[in-house]
């Protein structure tokens, strides 16, 4: 994962807390239709209810995606073999052995026409990415209405 994918998914994390403290204090900014519904109604909402689901779900999410942290090594070199420590991954899913997988990485950063062609590569992914986000932008702005 990027710097900025870290950022992203921390910033939803703590904005995702902060729907459960709202909960838990009996406010209902994140929940306008249930707001509404319970002053219509005079009715008594059971906000622990939902304060213990949205907890919950909070937990599975961590349990379920802490592997991204202790597999992080891992998947930075399948984004990046040039730049790695075998000594450092988990090759494990790959079905291969450290030796072999090492010669395989050595072969790849000694010649030049490899390596060079994966960089070039990925630089043109880099740019494929950029040209598609900017294009989703200014799609996305022309059906903002006015």
């Amino acid at each position: 994962m990027r710097h900025r994918d870290h950022v992203y998914l921390s910033a939803n994390c703590i904005s995702f807390l902060s729907v459960v403290e709202d909960m838990e204090s009996d406010q209902l900014p994140h929940f306008k239709n249930l707001e509404q519904y319970r002053d219509v109604t005079n009715t008594t909402i059971d906000t622990n209810y939902f304060s213990i689901t949205l907890k919950n779900t909070k937990d599975r999410f961590a349990e379920r995606f802490e592997q991204f942290k202790t597999n992080k090594r891992t998947l930075a070199f399948i984004v990046n073999p040039l730049n790695t420590n075998t000594n450092e991954i988990n090759i494990e899913p790959f079905g291969m052995d450290v030796g072999s997988l090492q010669m395989q990485l050595l072969d790849l950063k000694t010649k030049d026409l490899w390596s060079g062609k994966f960089t070039e590569l990925k630089k043109k992914l880099e740019v494929q990415k950029c040209m598609q986000f900017a294009q989703n932008k200014w799609t996305s702005l022309k059906e903002i209405p006015r």
